[in-house]
């Protein structure tokens, strides 16, 4: 009887990381649209607050100009003849009935009537926004002020306060020695500009500061929130009568202008409020995207889990043909589309295993036949090496010494090949190697000439076999000339420093220095691919595996425009 597996999603199936990487693809295009949205609302946020900057600075130049001139109209009614300063001198320095009466004579002798708090109080009805006038006289301990509740205005003793108000400064010159006689202050009101400025923007967060050209503050405009702020500009004017404009541009964006008189206008709006403003607008969209991503995550489950049982019906019987039930078959019926398809293939294969069985048992019986009998036919390396044998005994015994040698050494360099040890000594692979360059010697006298060299400490040093033949035979198949007679090959071990270095040079045909550094390169990055050197990738590979990281084959071209082969590594622990 089958054992029900529960139809769910398991957390090991593929069906299970399709549906989170699905959803999480989803989930980031929606989050990476909303993201962009968002930065794209936010980045032209700020860019609509630095306008709004830019315009509240605008606004409280224009209005600062505005009242400058109705300032400069104001000081020229007062004194723009020699006339008006003597009125202002009597003013300041007799009473206000003495005053009285030397304007009544003035008017006699000159028919103009100067009486400076008449004159003082036209200027309310003039201009509007007058808050109040002051005028200091350097000659005097007193000076004149006049408000908006007292037109007239009267002498004080001591300095005016000027500093949190909306003042003009200008100096009291006198017009026929252009002496300067005094100052003379006008606060206007800063009713139009907060009007302005509040209309302004829809953000919150709008800060205006006005200071003088001698520091003093005379507009505050600053949301509650932005006491921050404001107590940071009253703390550096205080101190070093500089704005702190580096500063205050890390949370704001901001706008500051100097103008010619001399004032200092400084508008900022906070990008915090900005953000918040932001996140506000995008209310919406953000419970839109959450909505949406729940919606797409629950048709994701819905799909993925009416697949995932059926995926589950053919995983149960896979795992129980598995355990060697091969007569188990997938229910069709309970299967749709693709996975249709698939199951009736599935059944197809498992009709067709039972046969494949007996077909495949009876094929590796014949098999084997044909191997056993392949190794009875093979010739016995012993019969090769006594015949190889009989035959130099016998060129002995007919005097020919050399023929004897060259089938010694042929005889050698068959048993070598045949031995089925992995690993020799470094003497008994040099010994194989100068058998091999012996033979080529003979075939071609005179034109082939070895030297062989090796530390003695060295000889027992163990290392995989055929590691140094393979390099010699590159000579011979790709750097020899036989039309020469000086074809020469040597090969040096020694140890130095606790290292062993072992050098094979030649004085072949050598390589173009381009594909000598292509060559190089790659054996530096163990990426060796050099078809046409024969055992070239396999003696690097075996090697390096053999001594570690230590090992390195280097290819350089030598004095005779032959190769040099260097094999450099740490000396062993132990030897042979």
């Amino acid at each position: 009887m089958r054992k029900k597996q529960p139809s769910s999603l398991n957390e090991k199936t593929l069906l299970n990381r399709l549906l989170k990487n699905y959803a999480l693809i989803l989930v980031s295009l929606i989050l990476i649209g909303m993201g962009s949205i968002g930065m794209n609302t936010y980045w032209q946020s700020m860019g609509r607050g630095k306008i709004t900057a830019q315009e509240a600075v605008d606004t409280i130049s224009r209005s600062i100009n505005d009242k400058n001139l109705q300032g400069k109209t104001m000081l020229n009614g007062l004194t723009d003849s020699q006339e008006k300063i003597n009125s202002l001198n009597r003013y300041m320095d007799s009473s206000i009935s003495n005053y009285l009466t030397f304007s009544y004579d003035q008017q006699l002798e000159t028919g103009n009537y100067l009486f400076l708090p008449g004159q003082v109080n036209n200027f309310y009805t003039m201009f509007d926004n007058i808050e109040s006038v002051i005028m200091v006289l350097n000659n005097y301990d007193d000076y004149y002020i006049s408000t908006v509740n007292d037109k007239s205005g009267r002498k004080i003793t001591g300095t005016p306060h000027l500093n949190n108000k909306f003042y003009l400064a200008y100096p009291i010159t006198n017009p026929v020695t252009l002496e300067v006689l005094g100052s003379f202050y006008v606060e206007f009101s800063q009713k139009d500009i907060i009007d302005s400025l509040t209309h302004l923007t829809t953000f919150e967060g709008l800060s205006a500061y006005v200071f003088s050209s001698t520091g003093y503050q005379l507009l505050t405009y600053t949301e509650k929130d932005n006491a921050l702020d404001r107590q940071l500009i009253q703390h550096k004017m205080n101190e070093t009568s500089q704005l702190p404009i580096q500063k205050l541009a890390e949370n704001n964006q901001l706008e500051h202008l100097k103008t010619t008189s001399g004032f200092d206008i400084l508008v900022t709006v906070s990008k915090e409020k900005i953000l918040a403003y932001v996140l506000f607008e995008l209310r919406i969209l953000l419970l839109g995207g959450v909505v949406l991503i729940l919606i797409l995550l629950y048709l994701l489950y819905r799909t993925f889990t009416k697949y995932s049982q059926q995926v589950d019906i053919i995983m149960e019987s896979m795992a129980l043909v598995t355990a060697g039930e091969l007569n188990t078959r997938i229910n069709e019926r309970e299967t749709q589309f693709e996975l249709r398809v698939l199951s009736k293939g599935i059944n197809t294969m498992l009709d067709n295993i039972e046969q494949y069985i007996a077909d495949i048992y009876k094929l590796e019986i014949k098999q084997q036949d044909a191997h056993m009998r392949a190794l009875q036919s093979q010739i016995s390396p012993h019969f090769l090496y006594n015949t190889l044998e009989y035959i130099r005994m016998y060129a002995l015994s007919e005097g020919s010494e050399e023929l004897a040698d060259v089938v010694y050494a042929f005889s050698t360099l068959l048993r070598n090949n045949t031995d089925q040890a992995k690993t020799t000594t470094l003497e008994k692979e040099l010994s194989f190697c100068e058998k091999y360059v012996y033979l080529y010697q003979m075939r071609y006298p005179d034109r082939v000439a070895y030297h062989f060299e090796i530390d003695e400490k060295l000889k027992g040093l163990v290392l995989p076999k055929f590691s140094i033949q393979p390099l010699i035979e590159n000579y011979f198949v790709h750097g020899i000339d036989f039309s020469r007679n000086d074809n020469a090959i040597s090969v040096k071990a020694r140890l130095t420093d606790g290292q062993v270095k072992i050098l094979i040079r030649d004085n072949g045909k050598g390589i173009s220095l381009q594909k000598l550094a292509l060559i190089q390169t790659k054996l530096k990055s163990q990426q060796i691919e050099l078809h046409d050197s024969i055992g070239l990738q396999n003696v690097n590979e075996r090697l390096r595996a053999h001594f570690g990281p230590s090992f390195l084959m280097t290819i350089t071209q030598n004095e005779t425009k032959g190769i040099a082969i260097m094999l450099t590594f740490d000396e062993p622990s132990s030897y042979n």
